[in-house]
């Protein structure tokens, strides 16, 4: 058997079984529909009758006894069935029947009366003699006790039929559409298979090596999807080499990225050796091999990670947040510039309190002497002030120089990666690698960087680290 027969009869099997079950949903739900809108008819009645029987009993100066008993109950039976299609009883408390307004046979099922004399209304159908009747009770309550009760009987042959005429035209428009929808199956299948023998044949031409040739197909179904994998299996060698050249990029940019930061610390080497040069007192011998031999074994730290990130080829910042003192940070990378900004002569002042925000330690240096060598080489300042400030859920560092400044057009384009700065020049004193990284770094740590800047003015640099630990522990370069 063809694909396309057993597309046309699985087809068929589903829409007989669909209407079926619509067939038995729509019987189901018309006759229980019929059922609850007779007995709320019937319950409307019997408010109504109670009334007019109470107004009765008043007009007639008769108690309640007398009201259920053989004398007056058919009289009522007979007065409230007017101009009515269906038949009233009034039954007593033994439930007998003791008035109705017909003289049809009576002997029907009487747990509704049981259960009206219990309190609660009840209606039963029953079946006699091929023909459906509704039995509805309920009880007749006078001056807080059950005094008797009101019967009605309600014949259903209105709706058996209306469930035969519905039948009909059930099953007569089923059959209608079990046709036109075998009819439409059989030209789908068709329709269907002209898109399968368009793939076969594209797959002859990839089996002897054009990988050029596309399937259009303008269908959403698995049809479509399977052309679409199709094409993009076509395509997959050209996708392959833009991934190569997107993986090289991405290498390059980590390997400029923390070439750059190796500056720093040389930087720093250089200062503290020719500073030792003019000190006399041992202390400060001391203290500038202290920062040498630190900076050395930072720049060592950054080989051996270059080196492992080589051999993993894993081209990504790690992120280790700890809680610091960023007072604390920031007076030790001062120190460890300290000779740059002296033979530059620019004077500093610290204003601020030690508190403790979540950090990476390493990766905040690198932050923090980006905008400090940045300041040195590109401002032309005299003076750096920075402010170090808590506040609730965060903590701020802000660096403030009297420098040139920078232009409104100028300040978009720092944060650009490299090769999109091309109206900048690069060159040995500035590689446009600082910002963008410091930036990442920041994000990175849950932080953010932010400055501003007006010619003549000098620059601003806003830090903010949050006291929470990040959820990110890994941004990919």
């Amino acid at each position: 058997m063809g694909l396309r027969n057993k597309m046309f009869l699985q087809h068929a099997v589903t829409i007989i079984m669909l209407l079926a079950a619509m067939y038995i949903v729509a019987n189901y739900t018309l006759n229980k529909s019929m059922i609850e809108r007779d007995t709320q008819t019937l319950s409307q009645y019997f408010t109504l009758h109670r009334i007019e029987t109470l107004k009765i009993v008043s007009d007639k100066k008769i108690s309640m006894e007398q009201l259920f008993s053989g004398t007056y109950a058919p009289f009522i039976a007979s007065h409230l069935a007017a101009n009515s299609n269906f038949q009233v009883q009034l039954f007593a408390l033994d439930e007998t029947i003791v008035g109705s307004s017909s003289d049809k046979d009576n002997l029907l099922k009487r747990d509704d009366i049981r259960a009206a004399l219990q309190g609660e209304s009840a209606s039963v159908i029953t079946e006699r003699e091929g023909v459906q009747t509704m039995v509805f009770s309920a009880p007749f309550w006078y001056e807080g006790k059950i005094v008797g009760g009101f019967r009605y009987l309600l014949d259903l042959s209105q709706n058996v039929e209306t469930l035969r005429r519905m039948r009909v035209w059930f099953v007569g428009a089923a059959a209608g559409c079990l046709v036109l929808s075998l009819l439409a199956s059989y030209s789908f299948a068709s329709f269907l298979m002209q898109p399968l023998h368009a793939l076969q044949r594209a797959l002859k031409r990839v089996s002897i090596g054009d990988f050029n040739h596309k399937i259009e197909v303008n269908t959403k179904d698995e049809i479509g999807e399977l052309a679409e994998n199709f094409n993009q299996m076509s395509h997959a060698l050209q996708h392959h080499i833009e991934l190569l050249h997107y993986e090289q990029g991405k290498q390059k940019a980590f390997y400029d990225n923390i070439t750059h930061e190796f500056k720093t610390p040389l930087t720093s080497i250089i200062g503290f050796s020719e500073l030792i040069s003019k000190m006399e007192r041992i202390e400060d011998i001391q203290e500038c091999n202290h920062y040498i031999r630190k900076e050395s074994s930072r720049l060592l730290n950054m080989v051996e990670e270059l080196l492992q990130t080589s051999l993993k080829g894993d081209e990504a910042w790690r992120i280790r947040p700890e809680k610091v003192d960023l007072g604390a940070l920031l007076t030790d990378c001062l120190r460890i510039m300290k000779p740059t900004l002296e033979k530059s002569m620019i004077s500093t002042t610290v204003n601020g309190s030690h508190f403790e925000v979540c950090l990476d330690p390493k990766r905040t240096q690198q932050v923090l002497f980006n905008m400090i060598d940045n300041a040195v080489r590109h401002s032309d300042c005299t003076h750096l002030h920075f402010e170090v400030k808590e506040q609730e859920n965060s903590g701020t560092v802000r660096i403030i120089d009297n420098g040139v400044g920078i232009t409104e057009q100028d300040l978009p384009k720092l944060f650009l990666p490299p090769k999109e700065k091309q109206d900048r020049a690069i060159s040995k004193e500035t590689h446009g690698l600082g910002l963008p990284l410091c930036k990442q770094l920041m994000e990175l740590q849950g932080g953010e960087l932010m400055l501003s800047s007006r010619p003549g003015k000098g620059t601003e640099v806003k830090l903010v680290f949050s006291k929470e630990v990040p959820m990110k522990a890994l941004l990919q370069n």
